[in-house]
């Protein structure tokens, strides 16, 4: 009797430290019952001289942030995707930004060369001091965070997208 009482104390307490582990995991994700992480605000300058401010996109256009430098063999891979998931989604609500980081001995010009190198004609910035990736916590390139017309985050990708990828992902992001 005693061993069986002692047994499934020892099954409740592993349960118990399985759910706070879930839970913890989940906190980390942002993906707890009270809804989807708000999207971080920022301004940066457009490698094309405009500005984009996150906070001016809720409620209009949805916005695909991808963080990448360009010595970066995966980052290198997936641009041209980028680029062809952006033509075919223009006119949608959607907008694309490609986020520099500034990493190792890239620069500025090293990534505004490249961008002309790919003719990507969405939108690129530079994201000084890794501001911007450090808010959304990254650690990895390239990650790419899908966020919604409302301004939540609808999923973070860290890995290399391909066009049919991106324009899934946007879809979903349209259909709430």
């Amino acid at each position: 009797m005693a061993q069986t009482s002692i047994l499934r104390f020892l099954v409740r307490l592993l349960q118990l430290g399985f759910a706070s582990v879930s839970l913890f995991v989940l906190s980390g994700c942002g993906n707890l019952p009270g809804g989807p992480e708000k999207a971080v605000d920022f301004q940066v300058t457009l490698f094309s001289g405009g500005e984009f401010q996150m906070s001016e996109q809720i409620g209009r256009t949805a916005v695909v942030l991808n963080f990448w430098f360009p010595s970066c063999p995966p980052c290198r891979a997936e641009m041209p995707d980028f680029e062809e998931a952006w033509r075919g989604l223009q006119g949608k609500d959607v907008r694309f930004l490609g986020l520099f980081v500034p990493r190792g001995l890239d620069s500025e010009q090293d990534a505004r060369d490249f961008v002309q190198e790919l003719g990507l004609t969405y939108d690129v910035a530079t994201d000084t001091r890794a501001e911007i990736a450090d808010a959304y916590g990254l650690k990895y390139y390239p990650t790419t965070i899908f966020i919604d017309k409302s301004g939540h985050v609808h999923s973070t990708e860290i890995s290399v997208l391909d066009r049919e990828k991106i324009t899934q992902i946007v879809g979903e992001m349209a259909q709430g």
